[in-house]
């Protein structure tokens, strides 16, 4: 396998333990300690990923990410208090149903207000936590101008009955792309909404006419097209995963979780993580004598927080 191409070296008896262990650990704690599962896993898919002969790190901890859900707690607690006294308020105006309207319209404002800032801060935790030859990932990107991009993005997609989705896609990748940086340096990305819009419409068409079969090799073409207008330094990537390779890879994965009763989940999942990470390369080496750090003092797991406790919340109303 040549120097530019990502490469993943975690097994499935790895993995598996370290699920059992996690899992277990969950139950036993009565859920607290699925903070420190999820670091675990992030930091073991990172240190078993390598590239141009250097494995890439984790420093992410269970202990922030807890207190990250406990702020993001807090914060929950506090706008519910806030939206209830208003609906109390309100219901004393003699209008049938105003007070659960506005109650309504409150909760789902805040519940898209807090989208960008779980973007944001959710993108600059994980790749400040992200390293690579002792330097750390990053991510510049600021809460307005995300609010700007998915509140018009958003608000398109329902008028146009999703029709707008691949031109909100393509600006909403290209600002987290380029807001994205290793060291001193930022990635690049340029896509356009007409390409991706038909890339989507043949595959929802090819998907139906074959029943769903078509779906192994729309995924293809996805993570091709998204690589393939992706550079660093200018030095573009490069994805050439193929439709028949997810297929085959899909069955196998079913096939074996199938007859293991589950148990061969962990190596189902390191076989096709495998298969879409090594399906990527760069087209020349980096120079990383002109690369400097750049920390960012700003991140933190609240963001992460608020993801998991609107998770958590999505879950328990469904």
């Amino acid at each position: 396998m040549n120097n530019t191409r990502l490469q993943y070296h975690a097994t499935g008896g790895q993995l598996f333990i370290l699920l059992l262990k996690n899992m277990f650990l969950t139950v036993v704690t009565l859920g607290i300690y699925s903070f420190w599962a999820r670091t675990n896993v992030q930091k073991y898919m990172a240190e078993n990923l390598e590239w141009a002969g250097e494995r890439f790190s984790f420093h992410g901890t269970g202990k922030e990410r807890l207190i990250g859900f406990l702020k993001a707690l807090g914060i929950f607690v506090v706008l519910y208090i806030g939206i209830f006294i208003i609906k109390t308020i309100l219901s004393y105006i003699p209008i049938p149903y105003f007070a659960a309207i506005v109650g309504f319209v409150l909760t789902m404002g805040v519940f898209l207000a807090l989208v960008p800032i779980i973007v944001v801060g959710g993108r600059k935790y994980l790749t400040s936590r992200t390293g690579y030859r002792n330097l750390r990932f990053g991510f510049d990107g600021k809460i307005l101008e995300v609010a700007k991009i998915y509140g018009k993005g958003i608000l398109l997609t329902i008028i146009t009955l999703g029709i707008y989705y691949p031109w909100f896609f393509a600006e909403k990748e290209a600002y987290i792309q380029s807001k994205t940086r290793y060291g001193n340096t930022n990635f690049g990305f340029q896509a356009e909404g007409k390409e991706i819009f038909f890339l989507y419409l043949k595959g929802f068409l090819l998907s139906i006419v074959t029943l769903g079969i078509y779906y192994s090799w729309f995924l293809a073409d996805i993570q091709n097209y998204i690589w393939n207008r992706t550079s660093f330094q200018g030095k573009k990537f490069r994805s050439d995963i193929t439709g028949g390779k997810i297929f085959v890879n899909f069955l196998i994965a079913y096939l074996i979780i199938f007859f293991t009763l589950g148990i061969g989940f962990a190596w189902a999942i390191v076989r096709l993580t495998k298969l879409f990470i090594e399906s990527v390369s760069l087209e020349a080496e980096v120079d990383f004598s002109i690369i400097e750090p750049k920390a960012d003092t700003t991140a933190n797991a609240t963001a992460e927080g608020l993801e998991a406790l609107a998770e958590a919340l999505e879950g328990f109303l469904s």
